[in-house]
Formats: C-alpha cells, sequence, structure tokens
C-alpha cells in the first residue's frame, strides 16, 4: 500500500478525513483534528489514536506509525508495546472507566435509585465489556451485550445503551479513545444490528374484568407476594422491588416511600389495605422481598417473567392502567385515583394551597380495590 501520500500543505488544508497511506489518517472531532493509525490484529478493527494535529506534527505522526507496523510485523500489539505509548496512563478497562464515571456523577444525581440504575447497567447488562480496553470497544462489542435482551427488556436495553455510550463519550473527550461512538447509533442503523422493538402500544395491560381470576392465581413465592403487592398498590416495578421494612407502618397501616425512589422526587405515603399487609409478610429487617443474592431484593425482570409465564401477554406496569380504568368506572375522581399512582397533575399554585395527599379518603378507594382484586364486591 502507497504512504506519504500527504503534504504539509494538503494537511492543513485538508477539512475531512484524509488518509497518508498504510493505516495512518487524519480524522476531526469537534474543532480539533487528531492523528489515527488503524490496522487489523486478530481479525479486529482497531484505531490507536497518536495525538492531536496542533501537538503532533506529520512527520512525528509518519513516525509513529512505522513504529507500529514494525510492532504488528513482529507479531505484537502496538497498544502495549509502541514507545511512544509507554509514557501515557495505561488505557483503562471499560469496567474500571465506567465504575469511575458512576462515582463522579453520582453526587449529581436524584437519590440513590439512580446510581443503582446505572451500575445494574453497567455491571450486569455490559459485562461483556469490562475486560475490554476502552479505546477497544467496537460496535459489534456494543451489540453483542445489548441484544440479548433489547427485544425483551425494551427499556433496560435502551437505558444501557445510553450509559455506555456516555461512558465512552467521556473516553473520547479525555482523548483515551478516538473515533464515533459505537454506542451511538441512528434509528435504522440500529433496528438492522439490534431488530425493530414493539411500539408501547403494543404490549397491553390486563383488563381489569380479568385481574380476579389471575389475582387468585398468583403463587405464594416472593415474587408472587411482590406482585400482588404491586397490584394492590398501584406501584411501579421499582418501588415494589425495593420496598424496605424501614418503610412500613404497621400501626397505622401506612407505607411511606422516601422521595428518592420515586420517579417524581416526592414522598409518596399508601394506604395500606389488610390483603396488602398480607402481601408484605412477616415484619423482618432490610428489604421486603429479598433475592437470592445477599442483601438484594428480587431481580429486576423476577416480576415479569412470572406474568409470562403465567400469561405472557400483558406488562407488569400495566396493572397501574388496570388500576386507572376500574377507578375511572366506578366512579373515583382524578383528585383520589391520580395521587394512588403518584401522579401530579395539579398545578403548581393549587400544589401549593392543597398540600394534602387526601391519604384517608385514598384509604376507602384502595379497599375497595383490594376486595375487587380478591373476587369480593367492589
Amino acid at each position: 500500500m502507497a504512504r506519504y501520500k500527504l503534504t504539509a500543505g494538503m494537511v492543513k488544508a485538508a477539512k475531512g478525513s484524509i488518509g497518508d497511506g498504510g493505516g495512518l489518517w487524519l480524522m476531526p472531532r469537534g474543532e480539533r483534528r487528531y492523528w489515527v493509525f488503524i490496522y487489523q490484529r486478530h481479525g479486529r478493527r482497531r484505531e490507536m489514536g497518536l495525538g492531536p494535529l496542533d501537538a503532533v506534527s506529520l512527520a512525528d505522526a509518519r513516525e509513529k506509525a512505522d513504529e507500529a507496523r514494525r510492532i504488528l510485523h513482529a507479531g505484537q500489539d502496538p497498544f502495549r508495546e509502541a514507545s511512544f505509548r509507554q509514557i501515557d496512563k495505561r488505557v483503562p478497562l471499560f469496567g474500571d472507566y465506567a465504575d469511575a464515571y458512576i462515582k463522579d456523577h453520582s453526587p449529581q444525581w436524584r437519590g440513590g435509585k439512580t446510581e443503582i440504575g446505572w451500575k445494574s447497567s453497567l455491571e450486569v447488562h455490559a459485562k461483556g465489556l469490562r475486560k475490554l480496553p476502552v479505546n477497544e470497544i467496537r460496535r459489534a462489542d456494543v451489540v453483542r451485550v445489548i441484544k440479548p435482551i433489547w427485544l425483551t427488556k425494551a427499556e433496560t436495553a435502551k437505558k444501557t445503551l445510553e450509559r455506555i455510550a456516555a461512558v465512552l463519550e467521556l473516553a473520547t473527550d479525555m482523548e483515551l479513545r478516538t473515533g464515533p461512538n459505537p454506542a451511538r447509533m441512528d434509528v435504522k442503523a440500529r433496528d438492522k444490528a439490534l431488530g425493530t422493538q414493539a411500539a408501547a402500544g403494543q404490549r397491553e395491560s390486563m383488563p381489569y374484568s380479568k385481574l380476579p381470576k389471575f389475582f387468585a392465581e398468583i403463587p405464594n413465592t416472593t415474587t408472587g407476594r411482590a406482585l400482588r403487592l404491586l397490584i394492590l398498590c398501584g406501584n411501579r416495578t421499582g418501588e415494589a422491588r425495593f420496598a424496605d421494612w424501614s418503610e412500613v407502618d404497621r400501626a397505622t397501616k401506612v407505607w411511606t416511600i422516601p422521595a428518592e425512589r420515586m420517579k417524581e422526587p416526592r414522598e409518596h405515603r399508601i394506604p395500606l389495605t389488610d390483603a396488602a399487609i398480607a402481601a408484605l409478610g412477616e415484619p423482618a429487617q432490610g428489604f421486603v422481598f429479598k433475592g437470592a443474592r445477599r442483601d438484594k431484593p428480587i431481580g429486576e425482570v423476577a416480576m415479569a417473567k412470572l406474568l409470562a409465564k403465567e400469561i405472557g401477554k400483558y406488562t407488569v406496569h400495566g396493572f397501574r392502567t388496570s388500576f386507572r380504568t376500574w377507578a375511572q368506572d366506578q366512579g373515583y375522581p382524578d383528585e383520589l385515583a391520580e395521587p394512588a399512582l403518584a401522579h401530579e397533575k395539579r398545578s403548581k399554585i393549587t400544589r401549593a394551597y392543597a398540600r394534602s395527599d387526601v391519604l384517608e379518603r385514598r384509604r376507602e378507594m384502595m379497599e375497595a380495590w383490594a376486595a375487587f382484586c380478591e373476587g369480593g364486591p367492589t
């Protein structure tokens, strides 16, 4: 392959990417341009940054590229053996860099729920990337870890993809990697690589008329009790999963979920019916619904798996719609049904003067809902 195609004038005048031959390229990123050496090793395409144009001349870039070629010819890895890389910090592994990203950003996040979500994404779902250097991650690597959950855990997959992209974006800004972000894809490329997710409207909520029969058939397991509580209280999945005994007052029959665990940063009080208290089980310490792993709650998709096993058509989140439709058909006003779901549709002015969460008025409604779920009269 011909080399040394560029002149100093061509480099100065270039607007886009230009190649010098033999894998040496000058590529734009933002307001700056960088020298990149592109090569194949073990069947994988790699890009090694050689430095920005304002710090590395054409002659210097050629010298570095020549050394990289000699290392490759000897069967070694330029990322590890090149002399010009020895003065640099060792390129971090994705897992270490992701952990550092979470540690640095968590003080800015609202409560602990966001941090838990990031850790779940980058420790569990992106596990296959954790031992790869941040500068060696390619789109194929990202697709490999996202594809298994793309169609079955759509929202989780999207969040994981976004979080991987954020970590890699920071790595690029810190000049630890070059080239496009492999976790940033347009819709067409994403669907081609991962498949087309079903639209939200295609995943149905259970008609409330079918709920009593289903409710009676929920198994009396830890996950089953969590699902019963979620249905009876109109919870989101995370609210039920992370329920903690410190939040439950059995004497007053009130479950108070702190603001940091809510989608909207407001404390949410739930009047507990006898059926909900039964679903909670015997009082203990820590999480109400403990998972198989020590000091962890049941898994993120445990209730969804149970529902899919029993029916397979409906979503766990859809039970909130089931409740809301039932409440509307029974004539309960928005001022009761919306707070039950932790929705806030009042204006800021109205909220400033009407601060009550209508807890006791909601209790009567939730008792009727529980009686309906258990097959009794509404």
